[in-house]
């Protein structure tokens, strides 16, 4: 059977929330909008924000990801609209000309990767104007820990309060936490593991977490990312757009497998006040 990359419920999910997130955050659909997506993968974020009128930069620090947002924003890209960098914000010293740049920066399913959760969204918050907003996304819950985690290089899963604390520890400011895609992703999340568990995944338990990380945005698990042509007919924003409301209603709970989150940057003088 030929399988072809669609996106799963959940994912349909969260990506409906980060728009919503976004007009709560009164970030809406405008061209002087720049902004960066560290941890891009192949682009599937990138090229919506980019659909929603914004201009930006994807940074991977995996040269698979990068030649495949590449390949997926040839568009954006020759138009001057959008632009690659492979890099580490946590290492390379690339991206430091890139300082305040940017109103908003994302990095979705990118931090529980890494052991220093709090400069990472420090080393965020620097390539954003103060008033500009940090959106991230993590797993939540770790008593839904699982095959998955084990697999990608997943460091932690990240509790609501837990998350809103490092972001405040970061220094960011006015600080919202959802949970997305429920209960969409509660439901899928025995099936999704039992996927996973079924292909060719489960050999990257022994991987390095470097080597887990740097696969983990462009995995091919059929029937968990990429699915038979005709699901096409099932899995999209039309079929899904239920789902897309009953989320809403569990944005401010603790129950999502998803926490995704904003704050603001601050301005000089807030941060002046704050280390008197």
């Amino acid at each position: 059977m030929q399988y072809v990359k669609i996106l799963p419920p959940g994912s349909f999910c969260f990506h409906e929330a980060v728009l919503d997130m976004l007009n709560f955050a009164k970030l809406e659909a405008d061209n002087k909008i720049r902004f960066v997506e560290v941890g891009c993968g192949a682009g599937d974020l990138s090229a919506i924000l980019l659909a929603r009128g914004y201009q930006g930069m994807g940074v991977d620090f995996s040269s698979n990801a990068i030649a495949l947002a590449a390949e997926n924003l040839k568009s954006p890209i020759a138009e001057g609209r959008y632009q690659l960098l492979e890099g580490d914000i946590m290492q390379s010293d690339n991206v430091t000309k890139y300082r305040k740049a940017f109103n908003l920066a994302l990095s979705m399913m990118v931090m529980e990767h890494i052991e220093n959760d709090i400069q990472f969204i420090k080393n965020l918050a620097e390539l954003t104007v103060p008033e500009g907003m940090v959106m991230l996304a993590v797993p939540g819950r770790m008593d839904r820990w699982g095959i998955e985690d084990d697999t990608v290089g997943h460091l932690r899963r990240y509790e609501n309060i837990d998350l809103q604390k490092v972001m405040e520890a970061a220094g960011l400011r006015d600080v919202t936490v959802w949970s997305v895609a429920v209960p969409t992703a509660n439901m899928l999340f025995s099936l999704s593991n039992f996927f996973i568990k079924k292909s060719a995944e489960v050999t990257k338990v022994n991987s390095t977490l470097r080597e887990q990380t740097e696969l983990s945005g462009i995995r091919e698990i059929p029937f968990k990312t990429v699915f038979p042509a005709w699901f096409r007919l099932i899995l999209n924003r039309v079929t899904l757009y239920p789902l897309f409301m009953l989320q809403r209603l569990f944005y401010r709970t603790n129950l999502g497998l998803t926490m995704l989150a904003v704050g603001r940057v601050v301005t000089k003088e807030e941060d002046d006040i704050a280390n008197v």
